[in-house]
């Protein structure tokens, strides 16, 4: 699991979610995060954005549900990207 770099705009009108969500969504597009490499645990990347759990969980539901990331053993991994990329 490699530790994402997520420089979030506090004074941007985009959701904090949504941030996170397009950074991780871009880095399983550019092959930056690979079909099954380990995401931060939701308590852990919330700590170190110093955002809510609910903020990083929005992002990963919002990334599962569009097929970039499955759950595996309780851990949410990166997927090869949607046929949609």
């Amino acid at each position: 699991m490699r530790e994402l770099t997520i420089n979030l705009n506090l004074k941007a009108e985009t959701p904090l979610y949504e941030q996170i969500y397009h950074y991780i969504k871009q880095d399983i597009q550019d092959q930056k995060i690979l079909a099954g490499e380990k995401l931060p645990s939701s308590r852990a990347l919330s700590r170190y954005l110093e955002v809510s759990r609910s903020t990083v969980d929005l992002a990963y539901g919002q990334l599962l549900s569009e097929g970039y990331v499955e759950r595996s053993e309780e851990r949410r991994v990166g997927k090869e990207c949607p046929t949609e990329c």
